[in-house]
């Protein structure tokens, strides 16, 4: 025969264990943390410069094969020769690294221009241009007239912590002439 477990052991495991989980997760993330902060530091700036050369190896290739960039900001004025028209748009959600965001309180406190930020909305940018370039290929347009492009803030308001990142998204008429 079993023995039996104690009501008051049962209760009592029932109403600590969570704090003791929870103890022990904190403990383990506490000599994590150094370890994982370091490797941020050493590896974030060079993910970055790796997505940014990355995309303009892509945007070369694309521009390449073209002769021409298939993106422009304006109307393309009137031509007769276009047979369909449609709408072509990307979009990526962009943000700074933990590293990042403790070189960007550092700077805040001497003032300044943020450069770390500058660089990662300028890299975000730069993709989703391309990821536009991409989209229009792949659905067959020649041109894609009136581009544009807009950013829009993913951090909660009201909020002083909590995910920090940026929405970039580009849209344009695609133009496919007979």
């Amino acid at each position: 025969m079993a023995a039996e477990i104690p009501l008051a052991l049962v209760v009592t495991g029932l109403c600590l264990g969570p704090f003791l989980l929870l103890g022990l997760i904190g403990t383990l993330w506490g000599f994590a943390y150094p370890f994982v902060f370091l490797w941020g530091m050493f590896t974030s700036g060079g993910k970055l410069d790796n997505m940014i050369e990355e995309t303009n190896s892509r945007e070369r290739s694309t521009k390449g094969s073209l002769g021409k960039d298939p993106l422009t900001t304006i109307d393309g004025g009137f031509r007769s020769d276009i047979s369909e028209a449609g709408l072509v748009y990307a979009s990526g959600v962009f943000g700074p690294s933990h590293w990042h965001l403790l070189i960007a309180r550092f700077n805040n406190l001497f003032g300044g221009s943020v450069t770390i930020f500058q660089k990662v909305i300028s890299a975000g940018r730069a993709e989703v241009m391309q990821r536009l370039r991409e989209n229009a290929l792949a659905a067959g347009w020649d041109e894609v007239i009136n581009v544009r492009i807009d950013t829009a803030d993913m951090t909660p308001q009201g909020m002083p912590t909590g995910a920090k990142g940026v929405e970039v998204f580009a849209y344009g008429t695609g133009i496919r002439y007979s």
